[in-house]
């Protein structure tokens, strides 16, 4: 198989990539995995990029981290960290063969092991030993139209979206490191209520982080009553899809409805500026979240992540 395989890849290289590749999010991006090293120190670059005989080229974006086990040293590599979307990134079409020959190549490597999450809007088959597991996330057509789309909501969350609009609610992007404090503070609140329930915990630095790259496809979108910040989404955009991937709210102004104003706007923003999709994310199994993207019209889109070595 006559495939170039570039490790490390060029930034210069990957960047062009994630910018030609049409099913690329904004984790495949050098400015994601940048924040997240600048965030998590025990993270370093380590893509990998290639070439085919027919000239398509691609990158799988790895960070990794190491790890001493006994007498030896293991690296950990993940696509993509936190537990978002990863996986190759193309100018062109890849075969089966060519992926198979690239995975070979990675689960090759001495004294590693790693995990691929794969991406909904591409979903590659990759083979063994990477061990798969099914996932899912919601995503929005918005290709319809906005009228067509408001159609789609539910009952109760056209009347939510128009209550939050008559009791004051007003929605802005974040414009300094002031708001962001407000978000992060809004956040502690938030896994302060879900206690045990939360999963993982972000540091204030990684909203910071983001927020000071200046970058126009990462945006913090705020609620306000009355001049307070009292909720918050953040959402990633990269070639005609945005994603949902962090938000926070205040459970006294619940009865406002800023969150669903928060997503309609952000949603009708979204067509306005030609995005096609709005992924909602995975429901995590919690009934009253999936409720809640159901009701935006939101529908389910499988894809898959693997795993190699014991990670």
């Amino acid at each position: 198989m006559n495939i170039k395989i570039l490790n490390p890849v060029p930034i210069d290289f990957w960047q062009q990539i994630a910018g030609q590749c049409s099913w690329a999010t904004f984790f495949h991006t050098p400015g994601w995995s940048s924040v997240l090293t600048e965030t998590f120190p025990e993270f370093t670059m380590e893509s990998i990029g290639f070439i085919t005989q027919s000239g398509a080229r691609g990158v799988i974006p790895f960070l990794a981290a190491e790890k001493k086990r006994l007498f030896k040293t293991i690296k950990k590599y993940r696509s993509m960290e936190p537990g978002v979307y990863g996986g190759i990134i193309a100018d062109g079409e890849i075969g089966q063969e060519e992926i198979d020959y690239i995975i070979q190549y990675i689960t090759s490597m001495k004294h590693t092991e790693g995990r691929i999450i794969g991406n909904p809007f591409k979903n590659f088959a990759f083979p063994p030993p990477l061990v798969k597991k099914e996932m899912s996330t919601y995503i929005l057509d918005l290709s319809p139209g906005i009228d067509a789309i408001w159609k789609k909501f539910g009952r109760g969350q056209k009347s939510n979206i128009m209550q939050a609009g008559k009791k004051g609610v007003t929605i802005r992007r974040a414009e300094s490191l002031q708001d962001i404090e407000h978000y992060g503070a809004i956040y502690d609140d938030t896994l302060e209520r879900w206690g045990e329930k939360a999963t993982i915990r972000f540091p204030q630095a990684l909203f910071t982080n983001l927020f000071r790259t200046c970058d126009p496809h990462s945006t913090f979108w705020l609620a306000e009553k009355e001049g307070r910040v009292i909720a918050g989404i953040l959402v990633l955009q990269w070639s005609d899809n945005l994603i949902y991937w962090h938000g926070c709210s205040l459970q006294e102004f619940f009865k406002y409805y800023p969150n669903n104003l928060l997503h309609y706007t952000v949603i009708q923003w979204a067509y306005e500026n030609n995005v096609r999709y709005y992924d909602m994310g995975p429901s995590l199994g919690m009934e009253g979240l999936l409720k809640f993207k159901k009701s935006f019209g939101a529908e389910n889109v499988p894809f898959s992540a693997y795993r190699w070595g014991k990670s």
